[in-house]
């Protein structure tokens, strides 16, 4: 008997620590975990965000702020360049710029020494330097040269005809001038010749090739008589003091930055408008030197 109760105290203390172990197994998986809120990070400011990325009072951040100034400045540099590039010259770089307009246009296959030879390019020469004639004639007006004996240059053309009063006087230094290009005309050279090129300053003719690059060449002569609307010259080369023998030009407003560097051996007195009115390709029909 007493083993009896023995096993029964056993079997409830058994029983009770079974069913207290359970109820402990229920009540921790009854009970859910407790959740924490996460914080939101604060976002920074963006002077916060450089001064991570370039921390002040470092090399790194002197350096950065420098590139930054230098490439606004370098665009600057470089915009000014450009503009200084293609502003139009001015002053003396005027004269070399206009006068470069008179060069003649250069054929695809043309011999490049006949080229240089025969294209009117202003050469770098100062007009000091070119050969004065003292003593040389100032240009009468057009309408009073009309009327003056001497020798005229006759061209005719399908637009009109062109007179001018060519500069036989003695200290105008062009004689030799006057005598190659009325020999010239006078003997049918011209005609069907073209004008090659015209621009809105200037017409320029004579042209064997027609293209800029053809004729012989001459001695230049050179005086102190100016370039005004309707005077006549020689084109010339790089060399200063080589003409053309066969091309001259006239031009067509007055161009000053002529005056010493070209030959000037006379003035248009009649047909200044059939002058204007002269497109590229426009034939001489004929020419001639004459005395009036």
């Amino acid at each position: 008997m007493p083993q009896q109760k023995k096993r029964g105290s056993s079997s409830r203390s058994s029983s009770s620590m079974t069913g207290g172990g359970a109820a402990t197994q229920r009540g921790s998986t009854a009970r859910p975990a407790a959740h924490r809120p996460v914080q939101p990070q604060p976002q920074r400011s963006r002077s916060e965000q450089v001064n991570k990325a370039l921390p002040p009072f470092t090399v790194r951040r002197y350096v950065a702020i420098w590139a930054l100034g230098m490439i606004p400045l370098l665009l600057v540099i470089w915009v000014l360049v450009q503009g200084q590039q293609k502003a139009p010259a001015t002053g003396s770089n005027a004269a070399a710029s206009a006068s470069s307009t008179l060069q003649s246009a250069t054929a695809p296959n043309a011999n490049p020494t006949a080229a240089q030879a025969t294209s009117p390019a202003l050469a770098q020469t100062p007009a000091s330097s070119t050969p004065a004639v003292s003593g040389a004639t100032a240009v009468n007006s057009p309408a009073a040269n009309a009327t003056a004996p001497g020798k005229y240059l006759v061209l005719d053309t399908a637009k009109g005809q062109i007179v001018a009063k060519l500069y036989t006087d003695a200290s105008a230094g062009v004689s030799k001038t006057i005598a190659n290009f009325e020999q010239k005309a006078n003997s049918g050279a011209f005609n069907g010749r073209i004008f090659h090129r015209v621009e809105n300053w200037v017409i320029q003719g004579g042209d064997p090739l027609g293209n800029g690059t053809g004729g012989g060449t001459m001695p230049s002569e050179y005086n102190n008589l100016p370039f005004k609307a309707g005077a006549l010259g020689v084109a010339r080369g790089q060399d200063p003091a080589i003409n053309n023998d066969s091309q001259f030009f006239i031009v067509k407003t007055d161009s000053d930055f002529l005056d010493g560097q070209y030959t000037n051996w006379g003035q248009v007195v009649q047909g200044m408008d059939v002058v204007n009115k002269i497109a590229i390709g426009d034939k001489i029909t004929g020419a001639k030197v004459e005395n009036r």
